[in-house]
């Protein structure tokens, strides 16, 4: 929690590394808060 996770390449997208059994909590192109919008759960 509260680890890196991502990688900021051009400003503006974020790619993320997330186990493949994960529980995403977010849709298509919602926008995210740094440190408040739960991306994924971990099973």
């Amino acid at each position: 929690q509260g680890a890196d996770s991502g990688f900021i390449k051009f400003g503006s997208r974020v790619d993320l590394f997330l186990p493949l059994n994960s529980k995403i909590n977010v849709t298509l192109n919602q926008k995210v808060k740094g440190g408040e919008t739960v991306i994924a759960f971990a099973k």
